[in-house]
């Protein structure tokens, strides 16, 4: 029987994991010529940092598809992060251990315009 290698395994599923931790919803019409995004992201692609991102590039390709030259400009933007805890312990007939953590996810709503 063949010996499977788990290190490049390993690291294959780690990028993979981090690949779909944030999102963002459809460029939505909000009326006189304003467009209205809303995205998330997990604290490993940077919360609402990295949430804010996602929907500015989203915005970005929504203002050049629209006409030649034009990028988004921001009407205001709504940002929150969203705490996230564990906790966790287990013992055996050598000792335990237990641990916890706190960690952020953000969500950002985004209003914009596009133009010159």
């Amino acid at each position: 029987m063949a010996k499977l290698e788990w290190r490049p395994l390993a690291a294959v599923l780690g990028a993979v994991s981090l690949v779909g931790c944030a999102t963002a919803s459809p460029v939505m019409d909000a009326g006189d010529g304003v467009y209205f995004i809303s995205a998330r992201a997990s604290p490993a692609r940077g919360g609402t940092t990295g949430a804010h991102t996602v929907a500015y590039q989203d915005a970005q390709k929504f203002c050049s598809q629209k006409g030649d030259g034009l990028h988004p400009v921001m009407v205001n933007s709504q940002e929150r992060d969203i705490y996230q805890s564990s906790v966790g312990g287990g013992f055996n007939q050598y000792g335990g251990g237990f641990g916890g953590s706190t960690m952020a996810s953000g969500t950002v709503n985004l209003r914009f315009r596009c133009s010159q």
